[in-house]
């Protein structure tokens, strides 16, 4: 009985769809689907998952001379929202904070701009849809800017 057991577990495991397995599955998937698309549009992908203390950023990329600082956001639902609407104002603020930390670690500070990838996958985690958005949020109110300057020593990320 145990040999059936084993043999039908292996069986169906192998029939198994190949599925990412958990968030870090469905993310690794989102975001080569977004690197993939940010490539055919002309954009070079710079890193991917840079690390900090309070947060990470997803990816970073040069786009016809600018760094762009991308967020990517998967659904395989639409039950829970558009992706994008994710992107809330703390989260935008969170960005403009792991932006600032990044320019800081560079030698010069060049025109920077935060995009968004909205990446829609079906029930295998396979990438369906990737819409690109350009220019998706700019930091927040004057406070910000004059703050940033500060921290980066007088790079202005806009």
């Amino acid at each position: 009985m145990r040999v059936l057991v084993r043999w039908l577990v292996g069986f169906l495991r192998r029939a198994a769809p190949a599925r990412p397995r958990g968030l870090r599955g469905v993310g690794s998937a989102a975001e080569e689907a977004a690197a993939r698309a940010l490539e055919r549009g002309g954009y070079r992908v710079v890193d991917r998952n840079v690390r900090f203390r309070f947060g990470e950023l997803d990816l970073v990329c040069e786009h016809r001379g600018v760094l762009v600082f991308v967020e990517v956001k998967a659904r395989r639902a639409r039950e829970h929202g558009h992706p994008l609407e994710a992107i809330t104002l703390g989260k935008q603020r969170q960005l403009t904070r792991l932006a600032e930390a990044y320019l800081q670690r560079l030698s010069r500070a060049p025109p920077c701009r935060f995009d968004a990838v909205s990446v829609d996958l079906d029930s295998t985690g396979r990438a369906v849809s990737v819409q690109v958005v350009r220019d998706a949020f700019q930091p927040h109110g004057n406070r910000w800017r004059q703050e940033s300057r500060s921290r980066t020593r007088g790079r202005t990320m806009l």
